[in-house]
C-alpha cells in the first residue's frame, strides 16, 4: 500500500484545513493520495510537492464532505433524523432545512463528487505538466 503524500500536521498547519477530525483523517488522506496518484500516473512529484500536498489536502475535503454527506442521507431515511422544511405555530414560524433529500442525493454521488475532484486536480495540477497523458516530445 502506498503512503499518503500528506500528513494531519500538514492539513492543519500549512493547508490550514479544519474540517475532518484527526481520529478520521488518515483513512481519508490515503483515498485522496491515491486519487492524485492514478492521475499523476504515479510520476515523481519532487519539483512540485507542494502542489500535489495541496491538491491532495483538498480532495481530502472533498471526500469527507461526502461522507458526512452520505451519513446524512442515511439518517434522513432510517429515521434517525428529520429534514423539517418549515414549522408554523399561530403567528410564528420558521424555515430550518436548508437541503432537501435530492441535494443531499447529488452532493453524495460519485458522480458529482469526481467531477470535484477533476476540477481540483486540475485547478492545482494541470500547469505541473503531472496531469499530461501524452507522449512527450522529443527531438
Amino acid at each position: 500500500m502506498m503512503n499518503s503524500y500528506i500528513n494531519y500536521d500538514y492539513y492543519t498547519e500549512t493547508f490550514k484545513g479544519t474540517l475532518i477530525p484527526q481520529e478520521k483523517f488518515e483513512r481519508f488522506a490515503i483515498r485522496a493520495s491515491n486519487k492524485v496518484r492514478n492521475n499523476i500516473l504515479n510520476r515523481p512529484i519532487d519539483d512540485f510537492e507542494t502542489e500535489v500536498k495541496n491538491a491532495t489536502c483538498s480532495i481530502v475535503d472533498i471526500l469527507y464532505n461526502q461522507y458526512l454527506n452520505q451519513e446524512k442521507l442515511k439518517n434522513i431515511i432510517t429515521g434517525k433524523e428529520k429534514v423539517i422544511s418549515s414549522e408554523k405555530v399561530g403567528d410564528w414560524s420558521r424555515n430550518i432545512s436548508n437541503v432537501s433529500i435530492e441535494d443531499l442525493k447529488k452532493l453524495s454521488s460519485n458522480e458529482y463528487n469526481n467531477e470535484l475532484i477533476e476540477t481540483t486536480l486540475e485547478d492545482y495540477l494541470l500547469v505541473t505538466g503531472l496531469l499530461y497523458l501524452g507522449v512527450p516530445y522529443v527531438r
